[in-house]
């Protein structure tokens, strides 16, 4: 689980709910005065609906898939990516790599799908040219559709605050009509100002929090997420490339350790 993520979350809820009531509370009012349903609709009903038409329906949806992967984490390290190719590269120069992909011990689960089709090709008789270009490709496409998925987020967050500006104007064109009508005598006019320019102003709030609190941080970490998955996949790369030319286990973990944080590097006691 990501804890980063879900302490963000929280800390920032709590933080914007405590100053706003905070807020309200010195201004004796109630904190409810920000709530407003028809400033939500407009805000992100408006959002869902040109992120719509700006993409496919099943690339909106994915918004919901991508919940999941924001808040969990890899149950693996890099260094478990290398410590796999360490042990494959033992199999397949004692010619057992076919038997070792077929029934991998419940140590040495395959990380990233990519690593196990790529040891698959060594071991039915791939060209070694065709194995690179084929995990080239499907790297290159995997990042191209997880960028897709996190620009549908970044422009939900463009949108937004364009939705909440929407909101605002329509709340003034009413606020300004309705000062044309007369108010009931003895009514104080400017408190029904007031008051309609805050309903008014409502939906540019919504829309600068969802902007700022919620899609556009969550389009920078599958950007991010994205943007880790290289660094594996280049080591999945390099590694089946030495899984092909049978290289020697020790210059498999130099070689893969060299992809890692010096601290994630597997030491030769390991």
């Amino acid at each position: 689980m990501n804890i980063a993520t879900i302490i963000g979350f929280i800390l920032g809820i709590v933080l914007i709910s405590y100053a706003s009531y905070d807020a309200a509370n010195q201004a004796g009012l109630s904190v409810m005065k920000l709530w407003s349903t028809i400033s939500l609709l407009i805000v992100v009903g408006g959002a869902l609906a040109a992120t719509a038409i700006a993409f496919k329906l099943s690339e909106v949806l994915s918004i919901f898939k991508n919940l999941k992967r924001l808040i969990s984490d890899n149950p693996y390290k890099a260094s478990d990516i290398v410590k796999d190719f360490i042990v494959l590269a033992e199999k397949q120069r004692s010619g057992e790599l076919k038997v070792a992909l077929e029934s991998a011990p419940e140590s040495m689960k395959f990380r990233l799908k990519t690593a196990q089709i790529g040891c698959e090709y060594v071991a039915e008789g791939y060209r070694k040219d065709d194995i690179s270009e084929i995990l080239n490709n499907m790297e290159e496409y995997r990042s191209v559709r997880e960028m897709r998925q996190a620009s549908v987020l970044k422009k939900m967050g463009e949108y937004t605050p364009a939705f909440g500006m929407i909101g605002t104007l329509i709340g003034l064109v009413l606020m300004l009509y309705g000062m044309s009508v007369e108010g009931e005598p003895g009514a104080d006019p400017t408190a029904k100002l007031g008051a309609s320019m805050g309903i008014a102003l409502i939906t540019t709030l919504y829309g600068s929090i969802f902007a700022s609190f919620v899609f556009l941080p969550m389009a920078a970490k599958l950007e991010g997420i994205s943007e880790g998955k290289e660094v594996e996949s280049a080591i999945i790369h390099a590694g089946v490339m030495l899984i092909y030319d049978k290289a020697h286990p020790i210059l498999v973990k130099d070689k893969l350790n060299a992809f890692l944080d010096s601290k994630e590097r597997i030491m030769d006691e390991e």
